[in-house]
């Protein structure tokens, strides 16, 4: 577990702001790729063929479609099922295959232990309200030797993000 994330203060943990699905245009805009290019964090991601990958919090799909293409499953994991619709319409377009939706709540990841090799989750760990849970589930649905990569935006003003 990265040490950052288990030595955080308690007065950090319950702060959540819970991503608008009437905003997912944002999550789809082409300025997106100026702040956060999926295509560069892929190169940095060593990922095999026959991974079986979760990604939490999926939003619209803007990781868990290019995800899909370098491995062999992604579980795209949601607690809003408005996401998970939207997402849904982009798969059946892109004629995907290889990807499971989940509808989760809040503080249980719907995989059993030891499922996936990676999971990421991308502008999300600041939205849950119980942290230290969330963390306990990553780490129990990841295989031995699997990975957990946590994107998140930083805890101060910016022009956009959570506030």
């Amino acid at each position: 577990m990265n040490k950052s994330l288990s030595t955080r203060k308690k007065s950090d943990i319950n702060v959540t702001h819970v991503f608008d699905p009437k905003n997912i245009a944002v999550l789809e805009s082409e300025d997106r790729k100026t702040w956060q290019n999926v295509d560069e964090i892929l190169e940095l991601i060593e990922l095999k063929q026959n991974y079986l990958v979760a990604d939490l919090g999926c939003g619209s799909g803007y990781f868990t479609i290019p995800f899909s293409y370098k491995v062999k499953k992604i579980y795209g994991i949601d607690v809003q099922k408005e996401m998970l619709d939207f997402l849904e319409k982009k798969i059946q377009h892109c004629n995907l295959n290889n990807i499971e939706l989940l509808l989760s709540k809040e503080d249980k990841i719907p995989l059993e232990d030891q499922s996936v090799d990676l999971l990421i989750t991308v502008n999300t760990l600041h939205e849950f309200r119980t942290k230290e849970k969330v963390i306990g589930e990553i780490q129990r649905v990841i295989k031995s030797g699997g990975k957990a990569i946590v994107i998140d935006f930083m805890k101060k003003n910016m022009d956009f993000g959570p506030p």
